[in-house]
């Protein structure tokens, strides 16, 4: 007997494919039109990239199992996202400055090792082997997010 693919898991490969366009075409940005250039490794920032849309995917598939419709899914994640993503993630002020919750949400949000890893490959043109540290958080959270998700989700729905 054969087993038949979930709508979900279409719907998360055509986001995370979408999300990877987005990478690609902000680094294009990036890199063409405003001149930044790409220093580090292509690869630790494609894997980075791809490493990070699978987490922020994973995430949106967590709180799409607590909510009921999918405009309250995308509203609640773009809220959950967004707001942690400025205010703990280094955007503004640096993770190691936070204290008490918000230097505990710095440090486990895949965004600010994403940033970590950004400012490593654009900025400071670090290699795979230099990147490693922020790729091992983002590699834990998108497999640790989607078990979430799946537990989280109603018993009649797995």
């Amino acid at each position: 007997m054969t087993r038949r693919k979930s709508p979900q898991s279409k719907f998360s490969k055509l986001y995370l494919v979408l999300g990877l366009a987005n990478v690609v075409l902000l680094a294009a940005v990036a890199t063409i039109a405003l001149g930044v250039p790409l220093r580090g490794s292509p690869i630790a920032a494609g894997l980075g990239a791809l490493l990070y849309v699978n987490a922020a995917t994973a995430f949106g598939m967590l709180i799409s199992a607590f909510l009921g419709s999918q405009l309250a899914a995308i509203f609640g994640t773009t809220l959950l996202t967004v707001l942690p993503a400025i205010s703990f993630s280094g955007l503004i002020d640096p993770v190691n400055s936070l204290t008490g919750l918000g230097a505990f949400i710095g440090r486990i949000y895949p965004t600010s090792h994403f940033l970590i890893l950004c400012q490593g490959v654009f900025n400071k043109g670090l290699a795979l082997v230099d990147l490693l540290p922020p790729l091992l958080p983002l590699l834990i959270a998108g497999p640790v997010l989607q078990a979430l998700a799946v537990l989280a989700l109603p018993r009649q729905e797995r």
